[in-house]
């Protein structure tokens, strides 16, 4: 990293380190930013596309149904930019057949993942704060058994680290974040932030508290998937969602480069228009996708139910469609065991959702039959 590339605005210090390169040290938050009018537009439009996810997710019978769809795509969106390579119908069926899974493999740091947001829920619900303790246990459990475990899950790094070609090291690095030391004030600052009356609104403090975060770098690991984790978390804490149901790994993932490049020039040169620009439209696109999968859910549900109720038999179909719209794929032993009847009743119901169009047979996994809702599958997920 040179220090030639930080200009005079840039919203932070520049300390070298004993590796022989200098490091950047943030302000604490907020800057004193002088936003022009035209990013107006840009704020309203994700405050619009965010309240309209919220009002739509509210009618949903069982919301908790769809914030697990969400959260398993973004699972697998973004740990992409942190290198993995794992499907999201490897997910699903993973998470229905309940086996064992190896350790040290992308489908574990995917699970891992998912098993993160629903503790990050089930936390918050508790009345945990979103302070230093619980982001330190999210991101334990992030690392518990994959990649990086090695790394102090949990606790802030004690070592310099830079962001780069390995080969090139510190000073070929392309950021340098702050020094080790500096790590434990900087996440109080932020935290008191986040935790703080809005300087700018939530939309915009969001973009601010994403960019320190990951220009801390607290972590020697990790600190990707959990920085896009914090962002719905924040919202939620902050009351403009009920429900973490905005991920951005999707988004992120599609526009990667352009992502990286505003976290860096914000740092040289202080360029946070660009980047609250960019993040705005971050959380717009991502609120109005989420919508449409929601009213897919929606969609699916009512018109599923009425065939169901005109042509169903069985007293377990409705309990079953609802375990459908959970597991995506089903098999008849995962059935039986759930609803605790025989093998014969559990295919029974089965073979009716498949007369019925919500079921197609998808094949042998794991030594079992596996049934798939097609639909949900290709308009949630997909």
């Amino acid at each position: 990293m040179d220090a030639a590339d930080f200009s005079e605005d840039a919203p932070g210090t520049l300390i070298s380190l004993p590796e022989g390169a200098p490091a950047f040290v943030p302000n604490r938050l907020p800057p004193p930013l002088h936003l022009s009018p035209a990013l107006l537009p840009d704020v309203e439009a994700a405050r619009g596309a965010v309240s309209e996810l919220v009002g739509q997710a509210r009618l949903v019978a069982n919301l908790e149904l769809v914030a697990r769809a969400l959260a398993r795509r973004e699972a697998v969106l973004s740990s992409r930019l942190e290198g993995t390579n794992t499907e999201i119908v490897e997910v699903l069926l993973q998470q229905a057949d309940t086996a064992p899974v190896e350790e040290d493999t992308d489908l574990h740091e995917v699970l891992n993942y998912t098993e993160t947001i629903s503790l990050a829920r089930a936390w918050m619900d508790e009345g945990r704060r979103l302070g230093p303790p619980l982001i330190k246990d999210l991101h334990s459990r992030l690392l518990s058994g994959v990649r990086g475990r090695d790394k102090r899950p949990g606790e802030y790094r004690l070592k310099n680290v830079y962001i780069g070609d390995r080969a090139r090291g510190f000073k070929g690095a392309r950021f340098v974040p702050p020094p080790y030391e500096h790590v434990p004030l900087l996440m109080d600052d932020l935290v008191a932030f986040t935790a703080g009356s809005p300087a700018y609104g939530p939309m915009i403090d969001s973009a601010l508290a994403h960019y320190q975060f990951e220009t801390i770098h607290p972590f020697e690991d990790g600190n990707g998937r959990l920085g896009r984790l914090l962002v719905p978390l924040q919202l939620v804490e902050r009351g403009v969602l009920d429900r973490p149901l905005i991920y951005l790994g999707p988004f992120l993932d599609a526009h990667e480069a352009e992502y990286r490049d505003g976290l860096l020039q914000v740092s040289r040169s202080g360029s946070w228009e660009a980047w609250l620009r960019f993040f705005l439209e971050a959380l717009r696109a991502t609120a109005t996708d989420a919508l449409q999968r929601v009213q897919s859910i929606m969609e699916l549900q009512l018109r599923y139910r009425e065939l169901l109720r005109l042509r169903a038999s069985s007293k377990f179909a409705f309990p079953a469609l609802d375990l459908v719209f959970d597991s995506v794929f089903v098999s008849a032993g995962q059935l039986a065991t759930t609803f605790s009847t025989t093998p014969t009743t559990a295919r029974a119901i089965i073979d009716s959702f498949v007369d019925l169009g919500i079921l197609k047979p998808y094949g042998r996994v794991a030594h079992r039959h596996r049934w798939v809702c097609h639909e949900l599958l290709e308009r949630v997920y997909q």
